[in-house]
């Protein structure tokens, strides 16, 4: 990608942070917003920050059963650091983490980046499957509210026939891929230029790691890893409630802190640095339209839970970086 265009994406990205931030505050007095975060209960930072900590550690457990075939297998340190690593350069920049994270272990493998990547795709259609099937069922939960419910999207007057663009489009995406798929083993079959061969080369260890769901050992561990991932981003939406005595104020459990961790996963899929912005208008909108929670109440559930993550992820990922190298370098004396 060339600079003006890489310089284009980035300001696009902070544009569209900068106009979901001032939907979220423009009926919000700043002054009581600060007031109510000052009144946090700061005990629950750390449950929460070990939470998050758990669900990335179990992605990365869950990853390294994707991992099948490779002539090195990656540590389980390197994994984490990788993990944590994508999330941190996403908030530099929307969709970074992940290109950084395969990148980063295959060059601690020193092996090519193109079937990890593949695994990273493919994680994402896991999470998308996973995220819509949660939001079936909170929009049936939700079903005499639709109104509501589709005021938050932005869906209030879609058509049966949009819904339906939804797994229509899955469906080509994955005939797409797979028709990709055959177009590169016919590049590599027929075609001997250098340049074409590596891109075919290269799209094959793509689709390796993409079609690796096929060849995983253990499926109890992958399905029960996948549950803990959401679990915790559910604990993660709940625990703040605590923080701010919203479970006592409006009634809030963890079915609450289901669908909004559902419609916080909406936010942060919009390509905005780390979610910034649309994270915390889909919170906001989802608190106040669903649970009748105060705007400013709202807004301040998003600005601590998205602050302490970002905060947390600062912190703990050059920490993992640094311990992953001491590692990986104590492994080498030892050899």
């Amino acid at each position: 990608m060339n600079f003006p265009r890489r310089f284009l994406k980035i300001f696009l990205s902070l544009v569209a942070a900068a106009f979901f931030l001032w939907l979220a505050f423009r009926e919000v007095n700043v002054q009581e917003l600060w007031k109510q975060i000052t009144q946090v209960k700061l005990g629950w930072i750390l449950p929460f920050a070990l939470t998050m900590l758990v669900s990335h550690y179990l992605r990365a457990e869950r990853w390294l059963l994707l991992l099948t075939g490779l002539e090195k297998k990656p540590t389980r340190s390197t994994l984490f650091t990788g993990v944590m690593l994508g999330y941190l350069m996403n908030y530099v920049f929307p969709r970074l983490g992940e290109v950084t994270r395969p990148v980063y272990v295959a060059r601690q493998l020193n092996i090519s980046s193109g079937r990890l990547l593949g695994t990273i795709v493919l994680e994402r259609v896991i999470d998308l499957v996973s995220l819509i099937g949660f939001l079936m069922v909170v929009i049936f939960y939700f079903i005499g509210d639709h109104q509501a419910f589709g005021r938050i999207f932005g869906a209030g007057s879609w058509t049966t026939r949009v819904f339906l663009l939804v797994p229509a489009f899955l469906l080509l995406l994955t005939v797409l891929t797979w028709a990709g798929y055959r177009t590169l083993q016919s590049l590599k079959r027929g075609n001997r230029h250098p340049l074409m061969a590596r891109f075919a080369d290269y799209g094959t260890l793509f689709w390796k790691g993409f079609s690796s769901l096929r060849r995983v050992e253990n499926w109890p561990l992958f399905v029960l890893l996948t549950v803990g991932i959401w679990f915790g981003y559910i604990l993660m939406a709940y625990l703040p409630f605590l923080m701010l005595d919203l479970h006592t104020g409006y009634d809030l459990g963890l079915v609450e802190a289901t669908v909004v961790t559902v419609i916080s996963a909406v936010g942060i899929s919009i390509p905005t640095p780390g979610g910034i912005g649309s994270y915390h208008l889909f919170v906001q909108q989802s608190l106040w339209l669903l649970f009748s929670v105060p705007l400013v109440s709202a807004l301040t559930y998003a600005t601590v839970t998205h602050g302490v993550t970002l905060i947390m992820t600062v912190i703990f990922a050059p920490l993992l970086l640094w311990f992953n190298k001491l590692h990986t370098l104590k492994k080498k004396i030892v050899r």
